[in-house]
């Protein structure tokens, strides 16, 4: 593998939004909204919905989609529910909410409680726990559609130590919200806000650089009209030349065509440069496969050809030359034998 260093650049990508607060602080409404500015249509945005109908409170806004999922709260139901949204054309999927996955009902820590009593130690929970709570990470940043992500948070506190009457005591501090999903979840959004009662947001993480230091807000349409014209701003992400010239080769050693192949319903045009790189690689994967097993279909024609020559019968004619030359011999020597009985007599 060749190391390669390349000019920096961005370029369009989709949005993973998360939204923080505690319950009514209007992280739904909010997440409606903000679809709506990212979107063509409503009707091209989905709720997740994990609370309890929530989603349905709001209809009034547009034909949106819905789907509800009830407990247990596993990471497989989240994600055939995003893929589902996926596969419908949905552009905007809001996942009201994350928590559950975490700590509702069947969800992570529950599930965690309960393998408890059989494990023997929590590596061994943790190890069957932790690459399926990441294949739903990887489901929502690997999704087609811009992600906005609710989440319920709760009063943090901090134990400061201060000194009374000669003795050190800790005394708890309030230092904002917390949101209640596993640790770490904020890194993967792209931009991140903090929701508490009085709706007036306030960015915790943005990488667009739109919100950071700006103060409170309410989140509007024109925040998602904001984040998509940041998200479409980049450079075009679609195969690179190289690309297409490798699935080009590829495709037509395995015997089709790269103008009329189907990508999972996208022509080769409409795939990003990772998409395209995931492709090629399945594609020498495949032809890879594809030469392995013509060498071994060549190999058993070979093995077989050696085992019929090796099984085929002796003919009767030689049998006849196999059995007729010893008595050839035996009848020279009686021959030899009577003639010098005769010379003798």
């Amino acid at each position: 593998m060749s190391i390669q260093l390349r000019k920096a650049e961005r370029k369009q990508a989709r949005l993973r939004v998360g939204l923080f607060g505690p319950s009514g602080s209007g992280k739904t409404m909010s997440a409606l909204k903000m679809g709506r500015g990212l979107a063509s249509d409503w009707n091209k945005i989905c709720v997740i919905d994990t609370e309890n109908g929530s989603a349905d409170l709001y209809s009034e806004l547009g034909e949106y989609k819905v789907i509800t999922l009830e407990p247990p709260f596993n990471p497989e139901k989240y994600i055939e529910a995003i893929h589902a949204a996926e596969q419908a054309g949905m552009e905007v999927i809001i996942v009201d909410s994350i928590t559950h996955e975490w700590a509702g009902q069947g969800g992570i820590l529950e599930i965690a409680d309960q393998l408890g009593k059989d494990a023997k130690n929590a590596f061994a929970i943790w190890g069957k726990l932790t690459p399926r709570h990441n294949r739903f990470i990887d489901a929502i940043i690997q999704s087609k559609a811009h992600m906005i992500c609710c989440g319920r948070s709760k009063q943090d506190y901090a134990l400061n130590q201060v000194e009374r009457n000669g003795k050190t005591v800790n005394i708890p501090e309030k230092i904002g919200l917390k949101s209640i999903t596993r640790e770490g979840f904020d890194y993967e959004m792209t931009v991140s806000f903090d929701l508490p009662i009085s709706h007036l947001a306030t960015s915790t993480k943005d990488r667009t650089g739109l919100f950071q230091d700006k103060g409170e807000f309410i989140i509007s349409e024109e925040t998602g009209i904001k984040l998509l014209n940041w998200a479409n701003s980049g450079k075009p992400d679609k195969p690179t030349e190289t690309q297409t010239t490798k699935a080009q080769q590829l495709i037509k050693e395995l015997g089709g065509d790269l103008a009329t192949f189907d990508f999972k319903g996208k022509h080769w045009e409409q795939l990003s440069e990772r998409e395209a790189e995931l492709w090629i690689k399945a594609f020498d994967k495949k032809l890879a496969q594809k030469k392995e097993d013509s060498k071994d279909f060549i190999t058993g024609l070979e093995d077989d050809q050696k085992k019929v020559e090796a099984d085929k019968p002796v003919s009767s004619q030689d049998e006849d030359t196999t059995i007729q030359e010893p008595k050839s011999k035996a009848r020279e020597l009686m021959e030899k034998g009577q003639a010098e009985n005769n010379q003798a007599k």
